[in-house]
């Protein structure tokens, strides 16, 4: 049985741990095999420490477990990206990921909902995410979910300092 539970700093190395594995089994053949075999748990462990720890206003991680072992994750809050922190009814979908053993469960769907609503409690009226763009598993879960394109791209920096490329996703969150 799937529990879903806030994060606590204690489990910045079951988030790390996730992360990287989840990279590293969705984005084969869509990032280069030496930056994902390079992915670090120990660097996404001090981050995600960090995040946990400091708690900025209006953000919340969720773990999803099973027998108290983490298999996902998902963190929301106010937008990153600087264009879109002007709109205070806009809130992001950081992250969500999960445990490749765990895929297509229905986990996602239920951290997915969680998360939702996370930002609606926090006041956000409508969402954002960005999302990689050859990433269509992602994007098919995401439209399945009540997202739409919005057009606009970024190229964003991630591990190894390769280059992402990214859409941008947006979703009313009054359902």
């Amino acid at each position: 049985m799937v529990e879903l539970r806030d994060a606590t700093p204690a489990d910045a190395h079951a988030i790390a741990d996730v992360l990287v594995r989840s990279w590293r089994a969705a984005y084969r053949g869509l990032l280069p095999d030496d930056v994902l075999a390079g992915l670090s748990i120990r660097d996404r462990e001090q981050f995600w420490s960090d995040v946990l720890t400091a708690r900025p206003p209006h953000t919340r991680t969720v773990v999803a477990t099973i027998a108290s072992a983490i298999v996902g994750f998902a963190a929301t809050g106010p937008p990153l990206v600087p264009a879109d922190r002007a709109d205070p009814t806009l809130g992001d979908l950081y992250a969500l990921y999960l445990a490749p053993d765990v895929w297509r469960h229905g986990i996602g769907t239920q951290l997915h909902a969680t998360a939702l609503d996370g930002l609606r409690s926090c006041g956000f009226t409508h969402a954002g995410l960005w999302v990689l763009d050859t990433n269509e598993p992602a994007q098919r879960f995401y439209h399945r979910h009540g997202w739409t394109d919005t057009g606009r791209s970024q190229l964003d920096q991630g591990p190894g300092g390769i280059e992402l490329h990214e859409r941008r996703l947006h979703r009313d969150l009054s359902h």
